[in-house]
């Protein structure tokens, strides 16, 4: 997470994409997204956060290198902090890193159906709302996969979350507030290499996660 400046303070509670292009880059990096126009400030957090993200990042990609050889046809692309947009323009967040579905060279922005990771480095400035908020846009817009990474000293561990859907096998006339749901499916503590499956099959050395 990038820290704001106090000029931020001054800026209205809602923007239209517009005006979010227009706000100088010092601004601009202290709004995490837009929730249908309305501001949603970015969380101060400490610079290992941001090696974390980038860490996390490179190792993806350079997972994906490898595994690209099995999987010809197939394309995909990781990056930190960049917008994902939901239903339209003034409707996105930044989370700390993605893991997307290659796009046209003329498309510059991502949607989410071509999301497959969206990641969060959590830090103690996360507040349990700020998780949920994001984390049920994540599942509302069918995200495959959220990876929550805890920074350490010297290394970071990784939950990996599926999404899945709401259970059939509910008591009668209780109704989920949620269609879709995160669930952890692997965890990592920084010991030996993170091996898993999904979205492609990836081995990622611990020393590349390490900082």
């Amino acid at each position: 997470m990038t820290v704001g400046p106090n000029s931020a303070d001054s800026l209205p509670e809602t923007l239209t994409w517009e005006e979010y292009l227009a706000l100088p880059d010092e601004v601009a990096q202290c709004v995490e997204g837009l929730d249908h126009g309305r501001v949603v400030w970015a969380r101060t957090g400490p610079r290992r956060n941001q090696r974390a993200a980038v860490r996390v990042r490179n190792a993806l990609e350079s997972a994906w290198t490898d595994a690209s050889r099995d999987l010809p046809g197939e394309c995909f692309e990781a990056d930190v902090e960049q917008p994902i947009f939901f239903t339209a323009k003034n409707d996105f967040l930044k989370p700390d890193f993605i893991l997307y579905r290659c796009l046209p060279a003329d498309e510059q922005e991502v949607p989410a159906t071509a999301v497959v990771i969206a990641g969060e480095v959590l830090s103690p400035s996360n507040s349990v709302q700020d998780m949920a908020r994001k984390t049920l846009r994540y599942a509302e817009a069918r995200i495959p996969w959220y990876w929550e990474i805890e920074p350490g000293e010297q290394t970071i561990s990784i939950r990996i979350n599926a999404l899945l859907p709401a259970p059939e096998n509910r008591p009668a006339g209780v109704t989920p507030l949620r269609s879709y749901h995160y669930e952890p499916v692997a965890f990592w503590e920084g010991a030996g290499d993170l091996a898993y499956h999904l979205p492609f099959p990836f081995v990622i050395p611990d020393e590349s996660l390490a900082y």
